[in-house]
């Protein structure tokens, strides 16, 4: 009987606590059934290579131990160099006997002299020889200095002769503005009188400073370029002009720096019929400054061979 009341007090006792314990927690929780399953096996990574397609396929770039271009032999490399850089005489160049190179640093002026005569390399007016020149075979070569002047201003030169045919040598002259390198070459009667050069960098600056001279005192809002310049006989000549304008009264034919150094041509104004007429014109720097207007007109030089130069308005 007392085992029975103690198990009575017992089951009152439970109850009591677990209705106390869902009080306190509220609503009591669904559980769902969980299967186990395996854990995961490592992740194992695959590296996809590209499609290739055939005619679609590039070169790989090259790392940086791998040449990108081969060099050629040395001496290869050196004969190419001079070979372009030689610059020899032509047509277009000489003016009566005397030689105009365009100068350019780095270019091998090629001069062709012989015994028994003098070969005159003239420098620019107001350049002067820093040292002696240098010459590769001074046994077999004769060299000398000498000086002129050209419109007041000193112009030095340096006098060539070979002692005899079939020689090859290099000269290397230093002045206060430049370096020339030359190749001297000799032969039996074939020589070059005179070589001098003509340098586009000091004509582009004098230009510009030329032309503000001559336009300083002209109107820019009535400038009219409206002139077509072409060749009407004989070869383009080193004259050409390179602009032709009017301001409403006069007009400007200016021409390169050549023409500083070279003959220069005659004006003529062509009338309605196509007859020449004489015009007046003065000659400033590189430009020819005519007191008026025309239509047409022509620059003449020569007289067997003439070149003619026609300009025209539009």
């Amino acid at each position: 009987m007392v085992h029975k009341k103690t198990l009575l007090t017992f089951l009152a006792v439970t109850a009591a606590l677990q209705l106390g314990g869902c009080a306190a927690t509220g609503a009591q929780q669904a559980w769902v059934h969980a299967n186990k399953v395996p854990e995961p096996r490592g992740t194992k990574l695959v590296q996809l290579e590209p499609t290739r397609f055939a005619g679609n396929r590039k070169k790989a770039l090259p790392t940086d131990t791998e040449e990108v271009v081969k060099p050629g032999k040395p001496w290869a490399v050196i004969d190419e160099a001079n070979k372009t850089s030689a610059q020899n005489p032509d047509s277009f160049g000489y003016f009566n006997a005397i030689m105009t190179y365009d100068f350019t640093p780095g270019y091998l002026y090629q001069v062709y002299t012989a015994p028994l005569k003098i070969t005159d390399i003239q420098l620019q007016p107001g350049e002067t020889i820093e040292g002696k020149p240098a010459c590769g075979d001074t046994v077999r070569w004769i060299l000398g200095v000498g000086k002129s002047r050209k419109d007041g201003t000193v112009q030095q030169h340096i006098y060539i002769k070979p002692t005899k045919p079939g020689l090859h040598t290099t000269l290397i002259v230093t002045t206060n503005r430049r370096t020339y390198h030359i190749e001297l070459h000799s032969y039996k009667e074939t020589f070059m009188a005179a070589v001098n050069w003509h340098y586009p960098h000091d004509d582009m600056r004098l230009a510009v400073a030329e032309e503000k001279t001559v336009v300083s005192h002209v109107d820019i809002n009535k400038l009219n370029f409206g002139y077509d310049v072409e060749v009407k006989r004989g070869s383009r000549p080193v004259w050409m002009p390179v602009k032709v304008f009017d301001d409403g009264r006069k007009t400007f034919i200016q021409f390169p720096a050549e023409m500083l150094v070279r003959e220069a041509p005659a004006l003529f104004v062509l009338s309605r019929k196509g007859r020449t007429q004489l015009v007046n014109y003065r000659v400033k720097d590189r430009f020819y400054v005519v007191d008026r207007l025309f239509e047409r007109a022509e620059l003449r030089l020569g007289e067997k061979s003439q070149n003619i130069v026609r300009i025209a308005r539009r």
